[in-house]
């Protein structure tokens, strides 16, 4: 028998092994068994994420005689699909078949009833590779298909396929699947075919496959090729010019130690070894905002690339806002990777201006003329630099008082606009509010202040001066409520929830003075004023 790849030996035969698209699979499974099945469906999400499987299971499925949850694999039509000769299962490439004729070629087999199953299904593999003339020749066909034609189109570029397809179809998108899952079910091939492998060998294969189930298993095949007998991290790094995370967290930490030509030569001596430069940089990024995730509340859990050891050593060393400069510089030269043929030396820059930034961002050095002896400016630690960034928290008697004076109506009708701040996602010159807010929680609501929740991170920049103007003219001007806005953590709300419990039930419902931002009224000018502004007196006519 000819050899068969990983991803193809592994493709699901069942419902039940798809990886990382339990949405999609229960409500497909559940439109069969309650008989609600739609005429034409899109499935469109990156490539390798199981589009084409799960099309292929649901031709299965729905032709099945005793499907229950899973299509039994017995009757004359399952036993049809696994030998690859279902007569009503027709699969299209409309990367190789996109002309107006290969459509013409199914339209005209569409009337005819099933040759053997319930159904006639047409899958229609890359669909946005159709030409227009193809895409309007299905159209109508789309629209009002026979009883017995089901169509299923899977693409991985959805915007290209034209709205009045679009709108005739049910859509599914299918999303990138999970480092873990793609993990999960790597470890589960390499116990089948009883090849041992170190976990983080595993664990790097899942992340370079970047959301993708079949890149996973192809990058695999690749690494088992090499060495069939055990799956190795250093083999791994060998075969995608990687480099390991302590020396990646070497080079950064060298970096803001101001050792540029350390740096630069450790760099091009990676590069000879085989190293992908590309990948080095999002390494790079991922390291930062690591580091920065774990500056915020200190979870272990939460980091991806360093542990907690590591994150701890590059924040004792770099402060906050460095970091997020380092996180900008790394963003900047990644996404110009695919326009320079020669990205080492976009990349050699980046590093240097991250040293530079730290350099320049270090204390100076002052030197009296009179005597010479050099003063230092006192180094701040990173709590320090939180402080003096954003504006103090409000004191949390004061926050108590706003708890105490709450009331739920108004909080119901705060929270009915505040559910509204989706609309803003996508309104370039208000987005910063939606992202602002994005993941934070209405907590309390009195007639002249609300009081948000979310992490840390979010209150303090929420808090801040400059953007609390912001936020409070935002919603004064959209919605129509004057009142001022203080973000808290959970730990804050969960102190205000314990302090609001012990408060005698007298002491409630006071009012609470409320100071709001004011700003001057913008007078309208008269068109003669503006005329005025513009010509000045020159308009006046002479008697």
């Amino acid at each position: 028998m000819a050899y068969q790849v990983l991803y193809r030996t592994y493709r699901p035969a069942k419902f039940a092994e798809v990886v990382g698209q339990d949405y999609i699979v229960k409500t497909l499974v559940n439109a069969i068994r309650n008989n609600k099945i739609a005429h034409a469906y899109l499935f469109a999400g990156p490539r390798g994420t199981g589009k084409t499987s799960v099309a292929k299971l649901f031709a299965k499925a729905i032709n099945c005689e005793s499907f229950d949850g899973e299509a039994c694999d017995q009757c004359e039509n399952c036993k049809a699909y696994l030998d690859g000769n279902h007569p009503d299962i027709i699969e299209l490439d409309a990367a190789s078949n996109n002309g107006v004729d290969d459509v013409r070629e199914i339209i005209e087999q569409v009337p005819y009833a099933p040759l053997l199953g319930k159904y006639k299904v047409y899958i229609i593999d890359e669909v946005h590779m159709l030409t227009a003339q193809a895409f309007n020749a299905l159209l109508k066909t789309l629209e009002e298909p026979p009883a017995h034609v089901i169509f299923i189109l899977a693409t991985t570029d959805p915007q290209k396929v034209i709205p009045t397809v679009l709108s005739r179809c049910q859509r599914y998108n299918f999303s990138k699947i999970s480092t873990y899952e793609i993990k999960k079910r790597t470890m589960e091939i390499l116990k089948r075919e009883n090849v041992p492998f170190e976990e983080k060998a595993v664990e790097e294969l899942s992340r370079l496959a970047e959301g993708g189930m079949r890149d996973a298993l192809s990058l695999l095949e690749q690494c088992l090729s090499y060495n069939p007998e055990e799956l190795k991290l250093e083999d791994v790094e060998h075969i995608f010019g990687l480099t390991s995370t302590p020396e990646e967290v070497d080079l950064f930490n060298k970096i803001h130690q101001n050792e540029v030509s350390e740096v630069v030569t450790k760099l091009r001596n990676m590069y000879v070894q085989g190293m992908d430069t590309k990948r080095l940089a999002v390494d790079l990024l991922e390291i930062v905002k690591d580091a920065l995730i774990y500056s915020d509340q200190g979870k272990e859990n939460l980091l991806n690339r360093i542990n907690a050891i590591e994150a701890q050593e590059i924040l004792r060393n770099i402060p906050i806002d460095t970091l997020l400069q380092d996180a900008e510089n790394l963003e900047e030269v990644i996404s110009r990777e695919k326009q320079n043929q020669n990205f080492l030396v976009y990349l050699e820059l980046c590093l240097i201006r991250m040293a530079n930034t730290r350099r320049s961002a270090s204390p100076k050095k002052t030197v009296e003329k009179k005597e010479e002896t050099v003063k230092e400016e006192p180094v701040k630690t990173i709590e320090e630099e939180k402080v003096e960034s954003f504006v103090v928290e409000p004191e949390t008697e004061f926050l108590l008082a706003i708890l105490l004076d709450a009331n739920r109506d108004l909080k119901v009708a705060d929270q009915i606009i505040y559910n509204k701040l989706d609309l803003y996602a996508y309104e370039p010159e208000k987005r910063k509010f939606y992202q602002m807010l994005i993941g934070t929680e209405l907590f309390a609501s009195n007639k002249d202040a609300i009081i948000i929740c979310g992490n840390r991170s979010q209150a303090n920049n929420i808090n801040t001066k400059a953007l609390n103007e912001e936020l409070y003219r935002f919603i004064n001007k959209e919605f129509g409520i004057d009142k001022m806005v203080y973000a808290i953590d959970q730990d804050k709300k969960n102190e205000l929830i314990e302090l609001y419990k012990k408060t005698p039930v007298e002491e409630r419902n006071k009012p609470v003075y409320v100071e709001k931002y004011h700003f001057d009224e913008v007078k309208e000018e008269t068109p003669e004023e503006k005329l005025k502004d513009l010509f000045g007196d020159t308009l006046k006519v002479e008697e």
